[in-house]
């Protein structure tokens, strides 16, 4: 494994488990030093003695990304503890399914409000540290959702991936000058803990896709969360310097249809 992210600071939110969490191993594993985050503190903390325990540096903070204060106060703590931030990356989320016309006005608010709200929070909260060390790197998760529907009754989730997207080229458009990158990761078919961690917390779903998503992706299988984390190393490195403002496709090519 290289070393390419050491002496980088990076909070990353979701961070307990799913991609979240194989991201903040892996680069913690390339050297940077690792903010784990999540709304489920023992979750964090687990993963964070688990990087430390294999010589990695982390902190684990609880975050709620839905909820202003929260966030603000993760990202003091991460700051404080990791005397800055040069890196952002947005794992957490959740799904809620009902079609449009049977979709309650909470469940759309909850998607909205976790996926999309809690990807602005995070960002307008870490920013002035990125710029206070002289730019870094954000990675938001989206989803092929971002770009495609391929579920037909989670419209909040497909709005909000759609908006992290949106929301990711915006933040890349304002701040390229400052020496801020910002990439919009969008996974296909990966095996996370998703559905149980969002019933865990917000109660169970019925996901209903049009046809089988693994059927539909070119490369036949689901993604690993490794898989994930190690597109984000990259982007967040400096061999990505000059990708900003990208939609990256991590899918086994099932948006190349």
């Amino acid at each position: 494994m290289t070393t390419r992210l050491t002496g980088r600071r990076i909070f990353v939110t979701g961070g307990g488990s799913g991609i979240g969490a194989a991201v903040a191993h892996r680069i913690a594993g390339e050297g940077a030093a690792v903010a784990v985050t999540d709304a489920r503190k023992e979750a964090a903390e687990s993963i964070a003695e688990s990087i430390r325990a294999a010589g990695g540096t982390a902190v684990a903070v609880h975050c709620d990304v839905a909820d202003e204060q929260s966030v603000a106060a993760a990202v003091d703590t991460a700051a404080l503890e990791l005397a800055g931030l040069d890196g952002v990356v947005t794992c957490a989320g959740i799904t809620r399914a009902g079609l449009a016309h049977e979709l309650s006005l909470d469940d759309w608010d909850l998607a909205i409000r976790v996926n999309l709200t809690g990807t602005f929070l995070p960002l307008r909260a870490t920013i002035p540290h990125l710029l206070r060390a002289g730019g870094g790197s954000i990675v938001t998760v989206g989803s092929v959702a971002s770009l495609v529907a391929p579920n037909f009754n989670t419209p909040a989730y497909e709005a909000s991936k759609g908006g992290v997207l949106q929301l990711t080229r915006s933040i890349a458009l304002g701040y390229a000058e400052q020496g801020i990158r910002a990439n919009c990761l969008c996974p296909g078919v990966v095996s996370t803990g998703l559905a149980a961690n969002t019933a865990a917390l917000h109660g169970t779903i019925q996901v209903r896709t049009r046809s089988d998503a693994i059927e539909a992706t070119p490369l036949g299988r689901k993604a690993a969360p490794d898989e994930m984390a190690t597109v984000t190393a990259f982007l967040l490195s400096d061999e990505a310097s000059f990708i900003t403002g990208a939609a990256i496709a991590a899918d086994g090519g099932l948006t190349a249809h």
